[in-house]
């Protein structure tokens, strides 16, 4: 009976701590998408690096 209860426990404890580990993942996921949709507002070209004006460069 002891075995029984043990492997139980071990089993819960287990899927605990599993469960636990998904569900912070699935949060901070959650909220890394929320700041991104606040930061959709940039303009077109704010990721694509420094302006270089061509003419200025003769």
């Amino acid at each position: 009976m002891f075995k029984f209860l043990f492997i139980t426990f071990v089993i819960i404890y287990i899927f605990y701590k599993i469960s636990t580990f998904l569900l912070k993942k699935v949060i901070k996921n959650a909220s890394q998408n929320f700041d991104s949709k606040k930061k959709k507002n940039d303009g077109i070209l704010d990721k694509e690096g420094e302006y270089v004006d061509y003419e200025e460069l003769d």
